[in-house]
């Protein structure tokens, strides 16, 4: 259950605040990156045209952070409907093994049965 609620909670934080802070970091690389140097020779000294830039990109990266957590969430609804699927099949197949008659409880062990297997061994 530990480990469930810290993924949930890492999940969570990944979502929420992991791609805002990679597409923040990739916004700033034009302006303070290895390309600075030409983009402000381009730009100028024109803080409309560096100001209408960030925006535009900002705009952009905040749609593509929220497209990455929804792929995120979508990839843990995908898990949790395998593992259903998976119980469903193991219960169709017990429910088989009963309508044959072949079913044995191995969770319910005799200690009859447990000395006989010790004797074998």
């Amino acid at each position: 259950m530990n480990k469930k609620l810290y993924m949930g909670v890492f999940d969570s934080m990944l979502v929420k605040y992991g791609a805002f802070m990679v597409g923040y970091g990739v916004l700033g690389l034009p302006v303070f990156g290895p390309g600075a140097e030409e983009y402000n020779k381009n730009v100028g000294n024109d803080a409309g045209t560096l100001t209408r830039d960030y925006i535009r990109n900002s705009s952009l990266l905040i749609n593509l952070a929220k497209a990455i957590g929804k792929l995120v969430i979508s990839y843990k609804e995908i898990q949790n409907l395998a593992g259903y699927t998976t119980l469903i099949y193991e219960m169709k197949e017990v429910l088989e093994d009963l309508d044959q008659g072949k079913f044995v409880r191995t969770q319910v062990i005799d200690k009859h049965e447990v000395q006989k297997a010790s004797s074998i061994n």
